[in-house]
């Protein structure tokens, strides 16, 4: 018997099927942190509730039990810190420590936690609190204590010091600035500051070139220079003899004799 495909038929159409939604990433499931705490008030004292949980087998959905019990912050000082964490609720099975009912619960992280040394221990949210958690013990409450801020202490008045007799009847003009120009400094001291900036591969701030104790010179601010730049820049009429660098009054030292060879004995 021979069939025949009704394709003029339009009951036989195809459907025009509705496009296939591509399947969204399930997150993964974020489990209770075995150390945490909880923001809470002792006595009208703001602080943290110090908790751990072990395992307590599984229901009949085949979730885990989390035993919540309180923890022992053993009188440890811990700082309030900041965190970035993926805050979202997650949906666990409860018991209290010697209790019997299990109890479904939501938690979250929060952005604090609680350092101590290496120890971090989370800050979470749990809902509702009041009936999930165990009796709090003393030793599970890490009370929040704020470091007074010391007053500034007024500063006291320096007392006017009273000049000698002989040295207050001389008279000496009010505000005079008297300068003691650097007119030389030691060999030694020289060749100190031109060997230190060769090994530091000091440039001089004229020339960029590198600086060593052949061509380098120190004026008496203290800075370096190559030796030629220097002495050119305070040839001219518009340095005022002032250094490049710091604006001061300055000369100009070399080595006198050069560098002192190396000793190149070889001792045994």
């Amino acid at each position: 018997m021979d069939f025949e495909f009704p394709q003029n038929d339009t009951a036989f159409q195809a459907v025009n099927a509705a496009p296939v939604q591509p399947a969204q990433p399930v997150p993964p499931v974020q489990d209770l942190p075995n150390t945490f705490c909880v923001k809470t008030m002792v006595n009208g004292r703001h602080g943290y509730y110090l908790l751990r949980w072990s395992h307590g087998g599984l229901d009949a959905n085949n979730k885990i039990i989390h035993i919540l019990k309180p923890a022992n912050h053993h009188n440890n000082y811990y700082n309030i810190s900041s965190t970035t964490r993926t805050i979202r609720w997650n949906e666990i099975v409860t018991k209290k420590t010697s209790g019997t009912v299990t109890r479904s619960i939501n938690w979250k992280y929060t952005n604090q936690r609680l350092t101590c040394d290496e120890n971090r221990i989370p800050v979470i949210h749990i809902t509702p609190m009041s009936t999930s958690l165990p009796v709090m013990k003393p030793f599970s409450f890490i009370p929040i204590t704020v470091q007074p801020v010391q007053p500034v202490q007024p500063v006291q008045p320096v007392p006017n010091l009273q000049l000698p007799a002989h040295i207050a009847a001389m008279n000496v003009p009010q505000n005079t600035i008297k300068k003691f120009p650097i007119t030389t400094i030691p060999q030694h001291i020289v060749m100190a500051l031109l060997r230190d900036a060769a090994m530091q591969e000091e440039i001089c701030p004229i020339t960029s070139e590198e600086l060593d104790v052949t061509n380098g010179a120190v004026t008496s601010c203290f800075h370096l220079f190559e030796k030629n730049a220097i002495m050119q820049w305070l040839l001219m009429p518009n340095s005022r003899d002032k250094c490049p660098v710091c604006n001061a009054q300055c000369n100009s030292f070399t080595l006198d004799n050069g560098p002192p060879p190396l000793d190149m004995t070889v001792r045994y």
